[in-house]
């Protein structure tokens, strides 16, 4: 049997078991850096789990954001976004044989910047400093991520004497695009907390960067 049928097979799987115990679910696939779900892509059924072999004995852990989907969806890579309910996740891979392993999302976020740190982006080299918040040129917004506390980074600016240390945060989001993520860029969580990027890292995966969250 060649590969391209085994493929096949093991979709059509998949696609069975999601249409069996599966819920409605709507897929996007961003196109731009401003509301990347502001127009489906698809619609199809959907189960997330946990454990690889989808026995369904618990619910996501707490802030373990990767879990496994069985879908009917014919068309996904990573990157995609899918809302199932009220639960919003990222596709972080897609490979044959295997269900997407996903990334469940607990913030919608807008990237801020100033013009010192888009103009960085364009000829890096050059310092970026997160500036003010009236200085803020928005890069990105609608932007499903996870958030969880983590190591943190440490970022651009003065430290001011007595200040109390930044709680350190991670956050992993799709790669978006047209929008490269550096240092001292700003990240507004939708429910009130703003971080500062600390530190980015791009892959195949999404962009998983570090943080700190503003005190004021």
């Amino acid at each position: 049997m060649d590969f391209s049928t085994l493929c096949r097979l093991a979709t059509r799987g998949f696609a069975r078991a999601a249409t069996s115990i599966g819920a409605a679910t709507v897929q996007y696939r961003p196109v731009s850096a401003l509301e990347p779900c502001a127009s489906p892509y698809g619609q199809g059924r959907a189960a997330f789990s946990n454990d690889r072999a989808f026995g369904f004995a618990g619910p996501a852990l707490w802030d373990v954001p990767f879990v496994y989907a069985l879908t009917d969806l014919p068309d996904l890579q990573a990157g995609d976004i899918l809302t199932c309910g009220a639960e919003i996740y990222f596709i972080a891979r897609v490979e044959p044989f295997r269900p997407p392993l996903c990334v469940l999302c607990n913030a919608v976020v807008t990237l801020t910047g100033t013009e010192a740190v888009q103009t960085d982006a364009a000829s890096p080299g050059g310092y970026a400093t997160s500036g003010d918040a009236g200085a803020q040129a928005t890069l990105a917004t609608g932007w499903p991520a996870m958030i969880r506390p983590g190591s943190g980074a440490g970022v651009p600016g003065p430290a001011q004497p007595g200040a109390i240390r930044p709680g350190g945060f991670e956050m992993f989001l799709p790669a978006i695009p047209g929008v490269n993520l550096q240092a001292a860029m700003w990240v507004q969580d939708g429910s009130g907390p703003r971080y500062t990027i600390g530190a980015a890292r791009s892959s195949p995966w999404g962009v998983r960067c570090q943080m700190a969250q503003q005190q004021v």
